[in-house]
């Protein structure tokens, strides 16, 4: 499917095991490079190890060792596989992407092979069982007893060595260095253009390939060892980047007085640094943060300025999980915010959690990273302890990922960190950072073993996220989370692999691992459910704390998880199969749709359901749009199918049946197949409570309210939505209550509600039919908050009830509901609130806007006051709800409009403590919508008065053309007040940018591509920078190919490897645009008025038309029109094989790269290169036996042996240009470009052309196949030459007279060419009665030259076509001969013979034809060129021949006139033989010069 080779992943593909490995390295801040050395410890598997292959990208290794012993290594540098000819172009992406192949992807091959010297010999040994110490077969050293006993006793898999006969270990000792980092290593700030503080991190990547960049290591999914590393780094900045000042120069010994001479004191103490730094800045400590344990500082004893700091992991980790960083960090200790009780309560368990950042961002790091060790303390208490000795969190700049674990520490995104007064991002970003510490746990203390694994380690480390946001944030906010995430893979998976094969496609683009994460968590979660009701036990917890405990045993070897380890795990600890569920879920794709119909059996007392699967029949899937372009065409290539939809899920699901009498009753249904009929028993006898009943118990308990249990629990049954009740607020409202038939019909009902899958055991949807009033029912007495959503999501769906705006309203208002389902019932009601509704569903939500924020009977806005959080979400969630409000015309009411504006005039922060920036941020967006959807476009209207006058246009009047220029100007003063006071994260600029993405393209504003390059400029943030880049990509400006030229310089320019990424993905969306179109494209073919205008649409060809769909709806034909589109633009041809050549990128960002290029162009294998030419060499005796050789004289620009014909013939096939001689006694002379002889040298030309090509002729004879293809050679732009016998020239010369005395016929009539006049026959006698060779009739005639006019009839003319494209009679003949295209394109002489295919016919200068005899004359030889051949060629041209101008008959010689007359008419002729129809002729003279040279000329 994906050409994924699970053989390569880890270590059972190879012979030998890594135990340790230690690691030296001295890194240097002003020169961006690093040199040291590495010592790995190998366990031999076999005895005849010959060598050991490691991975090292973009250094040098200098020397390797082996147990002491110099040895032989080769090592393929990708980095250095990537350099390009200078002369190669796009075409020759297939050639770099060869050269890179086995370096990306999900398993990177080993490029370092050390050949094992030949002296060492691999010693056998065995573990004594008792002391678990090696025992040899021979007397070793002491001193090698020592070293193999310790590494053993350091590797983790101890009891693996003991149970058979292992080998002894060896050391390789390896000398490296990388001068220049493009991947690995990523330094900040070390360069003048950055002005940001020095530092540099080990760019750490989900996949493997990033460590092997920094220093040599087997960098797989699975091998482990335990490490040691060593890092030298100078103390301070100061230190760093501090350059020796340059030595005074020598002053001459001179007299006092002597002019000219300046002498200048140096001070001795100036110090000069290679970038700018404050004074303050030069004292900074460099800290050194680095997986392991700190085991060592030590200043160096030659130069106090530097220093080595020497760390450990005893835990056995994998290669890309070791990771570093040396910068100015400052330091907060996580665990101080631990309370006294906890710390008591954890005592010597607690670990130590510490987080650094960057100089002026400790307070944001406090407020960011304070529950970090809630989560660690909760994963240990709950899952086992910490698998490190400690924990630390580093927030660094431009990190491609959120975060990137490493063993015991992980690398965080600058980007988390928000401020106490930021309120909007809490909720994202802690739940990023509890993952992140869930990674250490299931990531890098257990792996997965192969990419099918992967979806068990993302599921464990997802479910156990979600048990920490349900301690911290409450069980609502779980379910919430819970139910979002569900509703969004029901959305996405829709013609997908299944989650088991989709870990092989993690590296074909992000969202892929996103929806792996979303999902496997998810699949977990149901599962875990199940084996709670199905076996009472602690559910999945249980079987993640096994797995640990196997991990920490040794039980789960190598700590490789699988998802059958999982599975038996659950399987035994459950008491349960889990085969079908794992088939469905893990195996399958897809989600279940359930279709439930239900009816009271009053006879039966049973409740009646009917549950049908229709998952076989949605229809809905994603849209194929630019955004999801690069992932689908990627996995069209690739091959990937998505699986069957399961026409049958099963298992069982929990239905709740709410009876009269307020008691659920729970049954569980066991689902079998695809329609699952059931009768439900019912239980109680009453009827439905009556409206007063209800009524009066509601009062009661608003009476007894303080008597009612912890939290109101016991009032809940008519507790939520109880508000506004009293007339006065119902008319202030504008509320309705049910009408006494809905009561009526609602006291007949036998049950309350019913509700389907009460436990959240399924991902899907389940349609349950019921009648809106039990869906209100549930919204208000369920207090389960995912049967609210459905309820609420159910209402909205019914359509315009002012009733059910009002139970929304009164949801809106209830601050008893989690804040997420009152953001849903405002959206309900501008959703519902449409037609005759549209007033009261805008009175609404305006009145409940003023009734939370606003003054008391004023519309002007409160003071933010957001010490409550959910006030906050919802002053940002009601205006965004009033966006969906429409009127008459479909337009956003002016009313809600101005609403926006006045909000973002008069808003007041003043005594808020916490920013309003996001909430600006959301006003500018609803403002922005608004305009985009009430906006027209201007339609010309005509007013068409039947008189002299002609209609002319009237101009339609914009009224709200003013407004749009007014709420413009309010969205550019927040983007002005960004440019002085920044906001947080620019979020004024980026949302800016983005209305005015929106508002550009529907034409309220105009001409702003000035502003928005002014963004992308590099001084610019990132954040800015990229939005500015999304939105000159939206608007359409990348479909102009200089906008693409410079989107890609910015890409290889660019130093983060972050921006690089999403400009990327930037990238990928601009190429979606050009290849699936935008509508705005197909409606510029479309012009007038949609209110029964006239409306002119242009043609549109039936393979356009076709192209036009398929583009939109598969990738194959995005494809073609984005080759189309793409093909021929040479600039941005250029601008991409810039980047994917470039010297600062990635060989993964130059991979993806090269996928562009293949999508566009087609590979080519050739490669043009430039040798310098060849000189004579002339030797010279120095004596002494040294001879010297001195190219001299001038360049040789031909061979000096001929190529035999054979090979000449041979490179023709092969496509090959030869320009030398050819044969080996041959004068023939190959020339790339032909000039024409002479005019002197003509004739003597063509009588030699003749006399070779008679002679081969003869040789080479066969029959002539007629022409079979329209094919034909590319055009050289050669003039057509034709070459004819003395023999045919001489007879021809004859009949000129004849021809002459004939009877003069009408101007307007053409002569038919079979005719007494001109028969055949009689042009065949004259030729049989010339004399081959009559040089002495030629000479005769040679003064007399005459012009000759043909004139032929319509039908003559059609007969004359006929015959030119009629084949020649040949003889057979078994010779093979080369090929037409093959001679001509070649040589600037004809080929002896033609080819069969496409056939040339035989001509003479009279264009006549014999037909009598086969064996007549000898067919003159035809020379074409390919101009002949193009469809120019045809026009103007008369029978197939083209005329002669004056210049041309000026110019030509007699001789030459007919062969360029016949040549024309040949290459016509065969223009039209493949299948081509003649045109017809035209009333115009065909005129011909004929004449021959003299007789000594011709001899």
């Amino acid at each position: 499917m994906s050409g994924y080779d699970e053989d390569t992943l880890g270590s059972d593909a190879l012979h030998y095991n890594v135990l340790k490995q230690r690691v030296d390295i001295e890194v240097d801040l002003a020169r961006q490079s690093i040199k040291g050395s590495t010592e790995l410890t190998i366990q031999p598997l076999v005895r005849n190890l010959k060598e050991v292959r490691l991975h090292f990208r973009q250094g040098k290794a200098s020397g390797v060792q082996v147990n002491g012993l110099t040895t032989k290594w080769q090592l393929q540098d990708p980095y250095a596989k990537m350099r390009m000819p200078a002369r190669s172009t796009v075409e020759q992406h297939g050639m770099l992407k060869s050269r890179i192949e086995d370096y990306v992807g999900p398993a990177p091959m080993p490029n370092l092979v050390i050949m094992l010297p030949s002296k060492l010999k691999i010693q056998e040994i065995q573990l004594d069982a008792v002391t678990a110490m090696p025992t040899y077969a021979a007397t070793p050293s002491l001193q090698k007893l020592e070293s193999d006993a310790m590494a053993i006793l350091e590797t983790p898999t101890v009891s693996a060595l003991q149970s058979s006969a292992q080998f002894a270990p060896i050391k390789i000792y390896i000398d490296f260095e990388v001068p220049d980092f493009r991947d690995g290593l990523h330094f900040v700030g070390c360069d003048d253009s950055d002005p940001r503080y020095p530092y540099v991190y080990s760019k750490g990547e989900l996949a493997p390939g990033n460590t092997s960049c920094i220093f040599p290591c087997l960098d797989d999914t699975t091998t482990r060892c335990v490490w040691e590393i060593a890092i030298t780094c100078a103390r301070t900045l100061g230190d760093a980047f501090r350059v020796a000042p340059a030595a005074p120069p020598p002053v001459a010994l001179m007299r006092p007085g002597d002019p000219g001479i300046n002498v200048v004191m140096h001070d001795g103490d100036e110090q000069g640094y290679s970038i700018p730094l404050e004074p303050v800045d030069t004292a900074l400590e460099l800290v050194i943060c680095s997986v392991g344990d700190l085991i060592s500082d030590i200043v160096d004893s030659d130069d106090e300025s530097r220093h080595t700091a020497t760390f450990g992991v005893a835990t056995a980790v994998t290669a890309r999980h070791v990771g570093f960083a040396i910068g100015p960090f400052e330091h907060v200790d996580l665990a101080e915010f631990r309370t006294a009780e906890e710390e008591e309560r954890l005592g010597r368990s607690a670990i130590k959690i510490d987080a650094y950042c960057l100089p002026g961002h400790m307070e944001a790091l406090r407020n960011t990273a304070f529950p970090v060790s809630m989560m660690v303390d909760y994963f240990g208490v709950q899952f086992g302890s910490f698998p490190f000795p400690d924990y630390r969190m580093l927030f660094v700049d431009d990190l491609i990922h959120d975060t990137v674990p490493a063993a015991g520490l992980t690398f965080c995104s600058a980007t988390l960190l928000f401020p106490d007064e930021i309120l909007a991002p809490i909720t994202v970003n802690t739940k990023k950072l509890v993952r992140a510490v869930a990674d250490q746990w299931i990531g890098v203390n257990v792996v997965a073993r192969t990419t099918d694994d992967e979806w068990v380690v993302s599921g464990i480390a997802g479910f156990m996220t979600d048990m920490f946001i349900k301690k911290l944030f409450g069980v609502n906010e779980y379910k919430w989370h819970q139910k979002v995430m569900a509703e969004k893979i029901y959305e996405l998976d829709v013609e997908r692999p299944s989650l088991e094969l989709l870990g092989r496609l993690l590296h074909y683009d992000p969202t892929i691992r996103e929806f792996v994460n979303m999902k496997s968590s998810m699949v977990l979660a149901i599962l875990d459910r199940r084996l709670l009701k199905a076996s009472n036990s602690t559910g999945v917890t249980r079987v993640i704390n096994k797995i640990f405990l196997n991990a920490k045993t040794g039980t789960l070897n190598n700590g490789e998880l699988t998802k059958d380890d999982f599975q038996r795990t659950a399987e035994r600890l459950g008491h349960s199969k889990l085969e079908p569920f794992f088939r469905q879920w893990v195996q399958g794709a897809g989600c279940p749709i359930f279709d439930v119909k239900q009816r009271f059996n009053k006879k039966k007392l049973v409740v009646e359901m009917t549950i049908t699967q229709r998952q076989t029949e949605r229809l809905t899937k994603p849209a194929f749009q630019p955004s999801n372009f690069m992932r689908e065409v990627k996995e069209d290539i690739g091959s990937v199918w998505a699986p069957e939809p399961q026409a049958v899920f099963t298992g069982p699901m929990t239905v709740r049946i709410h009876e009269a009498d307020g008691t659920p009753y729970e049954h569980i249904i066991d689902i079998k197949e695809h329609v699952t009929k059931l009768d439900i028993p019912y239980n109680t006898k009453y009827k439905r409570l009556k409206r007063s009943r209800r009524q009066k118990e509601r009062n009661q308990q608003k009476d007894n309210h303080g008597d009612a249990g912890e939290g109101g629990e016991d009032a809940l049954i008519y507790c939520l939505g109880d508000i506004l009740e009293t007339a006065e607020e119902v008319e202030e409202w504008k509320l309705k209550d049910w009408t006494p038939e809905d009561e009526n019909l609602m006291g007949q009902e036998s049950y309350e509600w019913i509700r389907m899958d009460t436990d959240f055991e399924w991902l899907g949807k389940i349609h349950l039919q019921m009648p809106m009033y039990m869906y209100v029912s549930q919204l208000q007495q369920d207090r389960d908050l995912v049967a609210q959503y459905e309820s609420v999501n159910y209402i909205a769906d019914c359509g315009a009830y002012q009733t059910s705006m009002s139970v929304m309203l009164r949801t809106l208002i209830d601050k008893r509901y989690f804040h997420g389902i009152r953001t849903l019932a405002a959206k309900a009601i501008a959703e519902t609130g449409r037609d005759r509704l549209r007033d009261v569903g805008m009175f609404m939500l305006e009145k409940a806007f003023s009734s939370m924020f606003c003054f008391e009977g004023k519309t002007m806005t409160r003071p933010n006051d957001w010490s409550d959080r959910v006030n906050f979400i919802l002053q940002c969630a009601i205006p965004q709800a009033m966006v969906k409000l429409r009127n008459d015309e479909g337009k956003v009411p002016m009313a809600v409009r101005r609403f926006f504006v006045d909000k973002l005039k008069f808003n007041d922060n003043s005594n808020n403590e916490y920013s309003d920036a996001h909430y600006i941020a959301t006003l500018m967006k609803c403002l922005a919508q608004s305009l985009v959807i009430s906006h027209r476009k201007k339609q010309p209207t005509y007013d068409f008065e039947f008189g002299d006058h002609d209609p002319m246009p009237i101009d339609e009047v914009d009224h709200d053309a003013d407004f749009e220029q007014e709420a413009f100007a309010e969205i550019e003063r927040y983007r002005r007040i960004d440019e002085w006071i920044s906001s947080y994260q620019n979020i004024y600029s980026t949302t800016a940018i983005e209305c005015l993405q929106m508002l550009t393209k529907v034409g309220i504003v105009k001409d702003k591509v000035k502003e928005l390059l002014s963004y992308t400029r590099a001084e610019n943030a990132e954040n800015v920078r990229i939005a500015a880049f999304e939105c000159l990509t939206e608007i359409g400006i990348t479909r102009k190919m200089t906008m693409m030229a410079y989107l890609l310089r910015s890409l290889e320019e660019s130093h983060s490897p972050a921006f690089r990424a999403r400009l990327l993905a930037c990238f990928g969306v601009a190429l979606g645009h050009i290849a699936i179109g935008d509508d705005d494209e197909e409606a510029d073919g479309v012009t007038g008025a949609a209110d029964g205008g006239l409306i002119v649409e242009q043609a549109m060809s039936s393979e356009a038309r076709h192209l036009a769909l398929t583009r939109k709806l598969s990738p194959d034909g995005a494809l073609k029109a984005l080759k189309l589109a793409l093909q021929g633009e040479a600039s941005f041809a250029d601008a991409l094989w810039s980047a994917a050549t470039s010297d600062a990128l990635s060989v993964d960002e130059v991979a993806a790269i090269a996928d562009v290029a293949a999508l566009v162009f087609e590979p080519k294998t050739s490669l043009t290169l430039s040798l310098k030419l060849p000189k004579k060499y002339h030797a010279k005796n120095l004596g002494g036996g040294k001879i010297t050789f001195v190219a001299d004289g001038p360049y040789r620009t031909a061979p000096v042996t001929p190529l035999p014909y054979e090979e000449w013939e041979r490179m023709q096939q092969l496509g090959l240009k030869y320009t030398g001689r050819v044969g080996p006694d041959s004068r023939i002379v190959v020339k790339a470009e032909p000039t024409p002889p002479p005019a002197e040298d003509k004739a003597a030309a063509i009588r030699a052309q003749i006399e070779e090509v008679q002679k081969r002729q003869r040789a080479l004879e066969r029959p002539m196949a007629p022409p079979a293809s329209p094919a034909l050679p590319t055009p050289t732009g050669d003039k057509p030459k034709i070459k004819i016998g003395i023999k045919r020239t001489a007879s021809v010369i004859e009949e000129a007279p004849k021809s002459a005395k004939r009877q003069q016929t009408p101007s307007n009539y053409v002569g038919s060419p079979m005719s007494a006049r001109g028969s055949p026959a009689a042009v065949s006698k004259g030729r049989r009665s010339s004399t081959p060779g009559s040089v002495a009739s030629a000479g005769k005639k040679q003064e007399k030259r005459r012009i000759v006019t043909l004139k032929f009839g319509k039908m003559a003319a059609g007969r004359l076509a006929t015959i030119l494209s009629s084949p020649p009679k040949r003889k057979n003949t078994a010779t093979r001969r080369p090929s037409f295209e093959q001679s001509h394109a070649n040589s600037a002489l004809a080929s002896p013979s033609l080819p069969a295919a496409p056939a040339a016919p035989a001509w003479n200068p009279g264009a006549f034809r014999s037909f009598d005899t086969p064996d007549a004359a000898t067919p003159a030889e035809v020379m074409f060129s390919p101009t002949d051949m193009a469809p120019d060629a045809l026009s103007g041209s008369i029978g197939g021949f083209r005329p002669l101008s004056a210049d041309d008959t000026a110019l030509m010689s007699p001789l030459e006139g007919v062969a360029a007359a016949s040549g024309s008419a040949a290459g016509d002729a065969m223009s039209g033989s493949g299948g081509v129809s003649m045109p017809p002729p035209p009333k115009k003279k065909f005129t011909l010069k004929l004449g021959v040279r003299k007789s000594s000329e011709s001899a």
